[in-house]
């Protein structure tokens, strides 16, 4: 098999982890839980931090667990999240989902095992760190809010709880990046995550709802026209079904300013205005909201690159701001971090996330855990 790690400073320890961290992933990957529903995954997460000897909290956010190494100074956390998809797994592997329709596509098995591993070594360095880190590992990123869960939780608050967080930091695989490159977003980091429902029920007999719905449509697709081209955003219909008498219009929002998302929002408006006036029914819509964008802190995100590059001194930084949706956004809203996607793809295993054939080059597993490692020294290790 080619090796990926020519030229990179893998941590030595990471190096020596690498079978538990692969095997650690390859676990969790055989078993995907969803949203909150995470027994298996987080009772091997417990399992696994409590054997450190670190502070654990569980059952944080329903189902979230929290390692704390504490220390004499500043706080930062780290986020893994825990959940799968609801999707039939079909790539060939030995390791390949236990569970009909449940799987790993997001890579948050790969998260999960980073983390953990990266806490291991950390924990053997504890001595040297100024400070305090949370190793987070957090449900239901995948549409059901799992980072607001655990920073509402009232037992254990993870960012106001003692000790108190002071920067936020995740790492997220992805394959629309080659291995060893990575990507740190200048501002926005994932975007505005939002769906649109338009309901047409018949007023007028002699009105047809499903030609009223090929007309809004028609409508919607202008609509960008309508935006400065200077914004990025995505209005794409994605639902349309019914009969003369009722017809239902859907699809998917995408964009990072907000002054973009009311400008969607209120034309998405006029026009079921319009052909309530023109056509004879009733229009409804209605907005149905996940995340907001994540924004990486310039100062984090500045060291969340330098700790990169020193594990891939030759890694290419891309800048650009992808339009995924993701709820690492809670925490950059309370504080200031840096969301990095970690390149994984080859040209063997380049499907993208969410695929039911995405594959994880495991070799990524080191960079991303070596990273980790060094991030904490550059920040708490004087």
């Amino acid at each position: 098999m080619k090796s990926y790690l020519e030229d990179l400073n893998i941590h030595p320890e990471v190096l020596n982890l690498k079978k538990e961290l692969i095997f650690l992933r390859r676990e969790i990957h055989k078993y995907p839980e969803l949203l909150y529903d995470l027994p298996k995954t987080s009772q091997l997460v417990k399992t696994y931090l409590r054997t450190l000897g670190l502070e654990v909290h569980s059952k944080v956010g329903v189902s979230g667990v929290v390692g704390v190494l504490r220390g004499e100074g500043p706080c930062v956390l780290l986020r893994a999240d825990m959940d799968a998809l609801p999707i039939e797994e079909t790539a060939n592997l030995e390791y390949k989902s236990a569970y009909p329709g449940k799987m790993h596509a997001c890579g948050h098995d790969a998260h999960v095992a980073m983390l953990l591993v990266a806490a291991k070594v950390l924990v053997g360095l504890k001595d040297r760190i100024k400070g305090s880190v949370k190793f987070l590992f957090q449900p239901a990123e995948e549409g059901g809010h799992g980072a607001n869960a655990m920073i509402q939780d009232k037992t254990y608050p993870v960012l106001s709880a003692s000790p108190i967080v002071e920067e936020v930091y995740a790492v997220h695989v992805t394959n629309s990046i080659p291995i060893g490159d990575f990507l740190a977003a200048e501002e926005f980091a994932s975007a505005n995550s939002a769906y649109f429902h338009i309901d047409l029920k018949q007023k007028l007999e002699e009105a047809n709802c499903v030609y009223v719905g090929a007309q809004v449509i028609s409508s919607i697709q202008n609509i960008s026209s309508l935006v400065p081209p200077e914004y990025t955003m995505v209005l794409s219909t994605t639902v349309f079904q019914g009969n003369p008498e009722f017809c239902k219009v859907g699809g998917t929002i995408r964009n990072y300013e907000e002054q973009v998302k009311e400008t969607l929002y209120k034309n998405l408006k006029n026009i079921c205005k319009g052909v309530e006036a023109t056509f004879g029914v009733e229009a409804n819509v209605w907005f149905e909201e996940f995340y907001s964008p994540t924004v990486n802190d310039p100062v984090c995100t500045a060291k969340a690159s330098n700790a990169f590059t020193k594990v891939v001194s030759k890694a290419k930084r891309h800048r650009d701001s992808p339009l995924i949706g993701e709820d690492f956004c809670y925490f950059t809203k309370e504080k200031p971090g840096c969301f990095l996607m970690l390149g994984c793809a080859t040209e063997e295993k380049n499907h993208p996330i969410h695929s039911k054939k995405f594959e994880l080059e495991e070799e990524a597993l080191l960079i991303g855990c070596s990273y980790w490692v060094q991030l904490v020294e550059d920040l708490l290790i004087r």
